[in-house]
Formats: C-alpha cells, structure tokens, sequence
C-alpha cells in the first residue's frame, strides 16, 4: 500500500501556482506622464495560444490562470484602469501578441524571459524582450516556487518596458 501511495505522489507531481497580478506604482505614473488618450486592449494572441503550463526541472509546471497571454492582457488593462486611460469603447485599440515567454531557474540565477508586440490600428507597432532576473536555488522544489513567486514582478517590469518605450505613444494616438 505504501508504495502505492508513493508512486501515485510522484506521478502527480507538483504544481507552482503564479499569484493574481498586483499593479505598479511605477508603471501607472509612466502610462499617466505619457499623456495618452484612452485606450481599449483587444485580446491578446499567442504563439501557444492558452499556454498555462511551462515545466520547471522535471519537478513540476509552473502554471497561471487563465493563460500566460490572457494574464499580461489583464496585468496591462489594469494598469491602464488605475492611470485613468482604458475605456472599453475607445476608438484606439492596442492589439498584443506574446511571442515567447520562457524562465531558466540556473543555480544562482534564475530568469525569466519574454517577448511581445503591440500594436493598434493606427500603427504597425513594436517588439519588446524582457528579462527579468531572480535568485533561484539548488533544489529543485525550491527553485521552481521561486520561479513562480517571479512572475508578478517579472510581467511588471514587461509591462514597464511596454510602456515606458516612445513608440507606446505614437501607438496609443
């Protein structure tokens, strides 16, 4: 019986659970000083369209609800909500496609990576990479919860990068 119970614990594996996205500071004032007019966000596209899963050293997923690209969808209309420029209606539409979104969880030195393009209608818009560095740890348990307590912080600073380049505005218009 034991031996069952052991198996039926390894096969299942563990799951590292992102938590819900929490606004920035930093980004809601760079999104406000870029004098923007309101904006709507088109659902986002995928390179893995409903990617909930990325595995982490054999140990278990990393996983986000709903998907990757449905929570920095979200992450970014709710930083434009708090800056006072997202209006469901608005004429301007800012289109998103996640084009990669990896994490290395290296001894040391764990990361995460992504990739976006944004655009709207009035303009073919831009690519954005971002990194964002973490500590990560030797065992494997550890550093796969590591990797999933760096996913809010990473997609903020994406969010950063997203809008605090100069094209965001042209894009935004």
């Amino acid at each position: 019986m034991f031996l069952i119970v052991l198996a039926s614990a390894l096969a299942s594996g563990c799951a590292f659970k992102t938590t819900p996205y929490g606004v920035s500071v930093a980004n809601v004032e760079a999104i406000k000083s870029a004098g923007i007019k309101p904006v709507a966000v088109e659902k986002f596209e995928s390179f893995s369209p409903g990617l909930t899963t990325l595995m982490c050293r054999g140990t278990g997923p990393v996983t986000v609800e709903p998907s990757y690209e449905a929570y920095i969808e979200k992450a970014l209309i709710d930083e434009l909500k708090l800056a006072g420029v997202y209006d469901v209606g608005s004429k301007i539409r800012i289109k998103g496609r996640l084009d990669k979104v990896d994490f290395s969880s290296a001894i040391g030195g764990g990361k995460w990576f992504f990739s976006v393009t944004v655009s709207s209608e009035s303009d073919e818009g831009y690519s954005t990479s971002s990194e964002f560095p973490f500590e990560s740890s030797f065992v494997g348990d550890r550093a796969c919860q590591e990797v999933a307590q760096a996913f809010v912080p990473a997609v903020q600073r994406l969010i950063k990068d997203v809008v605090s380049d100069a094209r965001f505005k042209k894009l935004a218009q």
